[in-house]
């Protein structure tokens, strides 16, 4: 069974600590996570804006990664070292898929 990947390249049980607890996916949420609401947001923004350029994924996108990605959806939390490795395995994962 293939792994739900978000538009973003995240694959949701791999990747994502909310999966299976508070979150059932991405794709099953259409963009509805719970952490979007400490951005103030109802939808991911990214999900947000794929769906208005009418993609299926950012890597679709000319433009990834994007500010959208590296500003504005940007855990805090992470180092700069962890956050640059989940932009890189993101990446590496819409080019595995054959999305990027």
């Amino acid at each position: 069974m293939k792994e739900e990947m978000a538009v973003c390249g995240v694959i949701c049980a791999q990747d994502c600590h909310a999966f299976g607890t508070e979150c059932t996916g991405c794709i099953a949420l259409d963009g509805k996570v719970s952490w979007a609401k400490l951005l103030g947001k109802n939808r991911c923004p990214i999900v947000t804006c794929a769906r208005e350029k009418g993609l299926i994924s950012c890597g679709k996108c000319p433009h990834v990664p994007c500010d959208i990605w590296m500003v504005e959806t940007k855990n805090p939390s992470i180092s700069d070292e962890a956050f640059a490795e989940d932009i890189a395995r993101r990446l590496k994962n819409l080019k595995e898929a054959g999305i990027l």
